[in-house]
């Protein structure tokens, strides 16, 4: 053949292969450049590249919103149903990897051209002008040439030739989805934040359990601020810019953990503030205070909770409805900038940790008898324990309960010092007869949680084989009247029993074997609507805690069941239950201290002291 032929036959070839390698990448479109046609799957296609993708997505949705939150990934935290709620705006949160200004002036002047807006939430911090005008990856980083005003036809060329392996990872993560989140998609497209249902779900423990379980500390070095001339001048135009389109701007100085905060130079971080104030009057949320210290209100060094975000809402709009810690949160201006950074580097004081903690012991009962023979790890005498209630009033110990529990994470509220929680589990008929005269006689409370499939029975699952009697809602009615006993639910039908129910049973709130994530959750909020529909009619009030069978539970049943409405999950997990204000967390999957039949006064005194 003759070169000419070959060579034909090459250009051909490589045509062929860039038609193919372009129809590929068209119809995958991992990074949701060309509407994501086939697969429509902007969640990772965001996590792929944030810049283009939302921009992409807003092109096809921006009637859907007409207010905006930017900033960097911390800028997440701040959530936008509750901006919602307080503005009467519809907000799509613009977060994506990195801090940089420039990227953030673009991005507004793109808004502002191109859709209807109304509000913006700037959210700023230090990092500003540590980074300015950076494109680390110029295909998984870059800004969107609608908005960079690059040339588009090179823009839409460059993903159109991108490599195939993009499209091919797109495929591998499809075959990876589930019912909960993982790394391929990290952000939830209708509102542009990330989805953080894992680790707003996950348990609040101690410090040191925290600390072993997260591994969450980055180091800190300390850090210059390079572009603090450019990121003021660029905060400036924003402001501007805003002001000439007649669109509302609240800037936020968003938290800061004191590790990354105060590696900055007092002197040159000072520079920053007092610019930033002089472009326009911003919310600060920088310096020493019980959030900003204590790392469990961050998922990492560098990101505050979601928790955290909606404290900065309510101390921005003025709602005093929850709990805000001391000196969190200023009004900073031209004027008063410059003493406020001077106060943040003077107080560097760690707040203690008892002005925003608890720990409050809760103590797990099932059964009680009058028959000293009949004890065991799950039957206690009934004389043993008023002689407990009796040693422990006499020391000065009160009971709460879940409610104020919550009151005390979510409000603010204050618990007595020696506070401890009497649990009951399953819903025996001896939880009236004999132990609920002996709390009455003490001014004690407890917390009964009742399995629904056996309330008012004494044969399991009308099956005819004998059980310990269960007593009935309406018999537990005067006891719940009186403040002596508090329903809960221990789920409807999911402390189930081998030997009554066969091998494969459901024994707690974990799948069975073979069951997928999606049967699993569906089998989790039928029993808790059962469970709390049960219990509301019969109590009229809300059923919003879930005690779990055997302590059995995984990731997915808080997920499920926080999802659901159930604000307190209970565990048998050993330890005591330490209470963080602010963070719901601290309320999920409490820790208990079983008391045995073998246990005294003394013993369960032990239990209380050593908290």
């Amino acid at each position: 053949m003759k070169l000419h032929h070959w060579l034909a036959v090459f250009l051909l070839a490589a045509l062929a292969a860039a038609l193919l390698v372009g129809a590929w990448n068209l119809i995958l479109d991992p990074f949701g450049v060309f509407g994501d046609p086939v697969l429509d799957w902007y969640e990772y296609d965001m996590t792929m590249n944030p810049r283009v993708a939302k921009i992409a997505w807003l092109e096809r949705h921006s009637a859907d919103y007409d207010a905006y939150v930017i900033g960097s990934s911390k800028a997440s935290s701040i959530p936008v149903e509750k901006l919602n709620e307080y503005t009467g705006r519809r907000f799509y949160n613009m977060t994506w990897y990195g801090g940089d200004l420039l990227d953030e002036a673009l991005l507004v002047s793109w808004l502002l051209d191109n859709c209807q807006v109304r509000h913006i939430v700037l959210c700023i911090d230090p990092q500003d002008a540590v980074w300015y005008g950076t494109q680390e990856d110029p295909i998984k980083n870059n800004m969107h040439a609608k908005a960079d005003g690059s040339s588009l036809a090179l823009f839409y060329l460059k993903y159109l030739a991108a490599n195939p392996a993009y499209g091919l990872e797109k495929l591998k993560a499809l075959g990876r989805r589930g019912y909960l989140m993982n790394a391929d998609a990290v952000y939830i497209a209708e509102t542009g934040v990330y989805n953080k249902e894992r680790r707003d779900n996950v348990p609040i423990a101690d410090m040191a359990s925290y600390l072993e379980r997260e591994n969450n500390l980055v180091p800190q070095e300390p850090t210059s601020l390079p572009h603090l001339a450019e990121a003021a001048a660029t905060l400036r135009s924003i402001v501007e810019l805003c002001r000439e389109r007649d669109v509302q701007l609240t800037v936020i100085g968003v938290p800061i953990y004191n590790d990354e905060f105060y590696k900055y130079d007092e002197g040159e971080l000072t520079r920053f503030w007092v610019s930033c104030a002089e472009a326009t009057d911003f919310y600060d949320f920088w310096g020493n205070n019980a959030v900003n210290g204590d790392i469990r209100y961050f998922y990492d060094t560098n990101h505050f909770r979601n928790d955290v975000g909606l404290m900065v809402l309510r101390y921005v709009f003025g709602d005093k409805s929850g709990w805000l810690p001391e000196g969190f949160g200023h009004l900073t201006t031209a004027e008063n900038a410059a003493e406020r950074a001077r106060q943040a580097f003077a107080d560097r004081q760690q707040v203690p940790e008892s002005a925003y903690t608890a720990r409050v012991p809760v103590l797990m009962y099932h059964s009680f008898t009058e028959d000293p023979a009949k004890i065991s790890d799950m039957v206690s005498r009934i004389d043993v324990f008023e002689e407990t209630l009796k040693a422990l009033k006499e020391a000065g110990w009160q009971t709460v309960t879940y409610d104020m529990l919550e009151s005390y994470v979510l409000k603010g509220a204050d618990l007595p010092e020696k506070s401890f929680v009497i649990s009951v589990d399953d819903g025996y008929g001896d939880n009236l007869t004999l132990m609920a005269p002996v709390l009455e006689r003490y001014g004690y409370t407890a917390e009964v949680s009742v399995i629904g499939v056996s309330v008012g029975k004494d044969t399991y699952k009308d099956t005819g084989k004998a059980m310990l009697p269960h007593f009935s809602l309406e018999e537990a009615r005067s006891w719940e009247e009186k403040g002596v006993i508090r329903l809960r639910s221990h789920t409807y039908d999911m402390h189930q029993v081998t030997e009554l129910d066969g091998e494969g049973c459901r024994k707690g709130v974990v799948p069975l074997a073979g069951e997928s994530d999606e049967e699993f959750a569906r089998a989790i909020l039928a029993d808790f609507d059962k469970s709390r529909a049960q219990l509301e009619a019969a109590l009229g009030e809300e059923c919003y805690v879930l005690t779990y069978p055997y302590g059995l539970y995984d990731i997915l049943s808080e997920v499920v069941l926080h999802s659901a409405g159930a604000r307190v999950t209970v565990s048998t997990d050993k330890g005591t239950a330490e209470l963080v204000r602010g963070l719901h967390q601290s309320l999920y999957a409490i820790k208990r201290e079983t008391v045995t039949g073998s246990m005294g006064p003394e013993d369960v005194l032990i239990i209380l002291e050593e908290r």
